[in-house]
């Protein structure tokens, strides 16, 4: 396993500079006067084009969560690693140059920002310099030494403990994979055979590595149906700082964190096989009283690496449960009649109170009553739909018999409802009753557009707004990329259309 060191905790007197005069030669951003003194802001990337995902500027990605921007961090880097296979391209909106994301420390949090990779165009007005490249940061790190003794000694303890597995087949310490299905193999650091089991790849961590290195280990082994594992060693995971590196190495494992010392070593000669001490991730970034556990007991997913306990996906799924929760409550009444005194209940109340705290439910398609009346009828759709996705259909929006009845009507009667024919469509094409676009709902969709053609509310209002806050797995392309990435996506969001995965 080659080791490195990553670029952004370098000196400042070794870190990169942009070219003196290269604003010159185009127009100058807002952060990027000229000449520059030492103590002045650096210029940043204020905007990127993610895939499908759409642009995310540089604020919207410090106010993420740490797993969310995490995870746009591996799948960015998944992207270069796997040769535009697998993952997602980001492009500088400046200069349309590929950008990654990289991380800086201020105060006591890691802040992601966006970074061009090198060969960049450095007359962009957002480009500031080259990272360090990865030989010279390995050999500032080990002069020129691939790996230390420690390191070494260590593969050869995890050999020696997989080895007492009495399913083991066979296991190697630092030679090479011949690829399957790759151009160049790897040098895992141990690759284990047990009987009945896919091989296991163990990568052993004592210090910081760069992103790439981490991604193109997860994109060559998931393309070998291998499983990796990383294995951390020498880390204090509750101390002041844990390096990115790390914690890019325990969000792929689903908040996981695996570390070999004497207890889980003790624990491996006494059971007979590899047991590793586990630390699993909590909601406010700190780790869980540490865990032992078999290699043989982690969950194996379709993609990324194996987890013992996911504390990733359950975390969003909480947040998005949470968002729809009080509109469940609010809505539910509705079923026995709609009047517009409705508007006027105190769970009605409470959920726009809610949601008001994130997304601004005003619309300009209408005014007062009228305008709670509708956006309430409009979210009352959506969880119908999404009921019959779910295959439990509960029409919350009417008293007809089904969606397709209340949906056939709507669409063909009501204006307040033919306007929202794009929302309507886009609920429909992504999840499981997409199939009721080829029938009569989806007549009356292309009768809505046409009937309010100039007069259709567009993505950017603030119904998209609403509907993207409440159900994310459609709306949201950031959050759908992730429940893919995470093998999460429910599958009422699920269309039957074959999709690729940048377009699911």
């Amino acid at each position: 396993m080659e080791l490195f060191v990553a670029c952004d905790g370098l000196p400042k007197a070794m870190r990169p500079t942009r070219r003196p005069n290269a604003s010159k030669r185009r127009v100058q951003s807002k952060t990027s006067l000229s000449p520059r003194l030492s103590d002045e802001p650096r210029r940043i990337i204020e905007a990127a084009m993610i895939g499908s995902i759409g642009p995310i500027t540089a604020r919207e990605l410090i106010s993420m969560p740490p797993d969310d921007w995490g995870i746009l961090r591996d799948r960015i880097t998944d992207y270069a690693s796997s040769k535009k296979t697998d993952g997602l391209v980001a492009q500088c909106m400046m200069c349309e140059g590929r950008v990654f994301i990289q991380t800086r420390v201020k105060g006591d949090k890691k802040l992601p920002y966006f970074v061009h990779y090198k060969g960049g165009d450095p007359y962009c007005p957002w480009f500031y310099g080259k990272t360090v490249p990865p030989d010279a940061a390995r050999a500032n790190q080990y002069q020129g030494k691939q790996t230390s003794a420690a390191h070494r000694m260590l593969c050869v303890l995890i050999d020696e403990l997989v080895r007492l597995d009495p399913r083991y087949v066979m296991s190697t310490v630092g030679q090479y994979h011949e690829p399957s299905q790759s151009e160049h193999g790897r040098y895992p650091d141990v690759y284990v055979e047990w009987r009945g089991y896919r091989p296991y790849a163990i990568e052993l961590q004592l210090s910081n590595t760069f992103q790439t290195e981490v991604s193109g280990r997860s994109v060559y082994y998931k393309r070998e149906d291998v499983s990796l594992v990383w294995v951390l060693y020498g880390l204090d995971l509750n101390g002041n700082e844990v390096p990115q590196s790390f914690r890019d190495v325990i969000r792929r494992h689903r908040g996981n964190a695996f570390l070999l010392d004497s207890e889980a070593v003790a624990a491996s000669r006494e059971q007979g096989t590899l047991v590793l001490k586990c630390y699993l991730k909590s909601a406010d970034e700190s780790f869980d009283a540490p865990i032992l556990v078999r290699l043989d007991q982690l969950t194996i997913p379709k993609s990324g690496l194996p987890y013992y306990e996911d504390r990733i996906t359950a975390a969003l799924k909480k947040r998005i449960d949470g968002r729809r929760a009080p509109w469940f409550k609010a809505l539910d009444p509705l079923r026995n009649g709609w009047d517009w005194r409705m508007t006027q209940t105190e769970q009605i109340k409470a959920a726009f109170n809610d949601i008001r705290g994130y997304v601004s439910p005003l619309s300009s398609n209408h005014s007062g009553e009228d305008e709670r009346f509708e956006m309430l009828r409009l979210i009352a759709i959506v969880f119908s739909i999404i009921s019959a996705a779910n295959g439990n259909e509960r029409n919350y929006a009417s008293r007809h018999p089904n969606i397709r009845a209340m949906l056939n009507t709507f669409l063909n009667a009501e204006a307040g409802v033919q306007l929202y024919a794009l929302i309507i469509e886009e609920l429909l094409r992504r999840t499981a009753v997409y199939s009721l676009l080829n029938g009569t709902v989806g007549k009356h969709v292309e009768r809505a557009k046409k009937s309010m053609e100039g007069n259709l509310c567009l993505d950017g209002e603030a119904e998209w707004e609403t509907v993207r806050y409440l159900a994310p797995e459609v709306f949201d392309e950031r959050i759908r990329q992730e429940l893919i990435y995470l093998d999460a996506l429910p599958a009422w969001a699920i269309s039957p259309l074959k999709e690729t995965e940048d377009d699911v």
